[in-house]
């Protein structure tokens, strides 16, 4: 009998302690430049962590990092249009060339996220071009980068 109340008070322990419980706190951002973001929004829709790429001046990793600010999230996920070495967002191309002009946006994003950021197109590593820009992101964010 001892033993059955020690389950359950730490089974009611954990259930009601928030901390001990995996929450699932990833950050969504879709570009709207890709063919289904559409889809992908209303996937998603009614989820708090759901931000647009929006077609303007602000480039996308500063519109990134202003969208973080002020949270903590596991996980950032991509949803973006890429090829080998390149992530395409409606305002401009993430590559070798130009993640020097956007690494101060990029290295805010490893204040916000614990885990890892997803890239929803698997092209994007593909070749020595994409292993070395894979290679880059991860030197500048301080975050390891996958591909689903």
């Amino acid at each position: 009998m001892k033993n059955v109340l020690t389950i359950l008070f730490l089974f009611f322990g954990f259930a009601q302690n928030p901390k001990a419980q995996n929450v699932n706190n990833d950050f969504i951002v879709i570009d709207v430049s890709i063919p289904d973001a559409e889809q992908i929004k209303a996937q998603y829709s009614g989820q708090a962590g759901v931000y647009v790429i929006l077609a303007s001046q602000v480039k996308a990793p500063v519109q990134i990092a202003e969208a973080l600010n002020g949270k903590q999230v596991t996980d950032l996920h991509l949803f973006v249009s890429a090829k080998p070495g390149t992530l395409g967002f409606c305002n401009m191309a993430l590559n070798p060339e130009t993640i020097q002009e956007q690494a101060s946006a990029l290295s805010q994003w490893k204040f916000h996220v614990s885990g890892n950021v997803v890239i929803h197109n698997s092209d994007v590593f593909i070749s020595q071009r994409g292993l070395d820009f894979k290679a880059k992101l991860e030197q500048v964010t301080g975050l390891t980068f996958l591909v689903q």
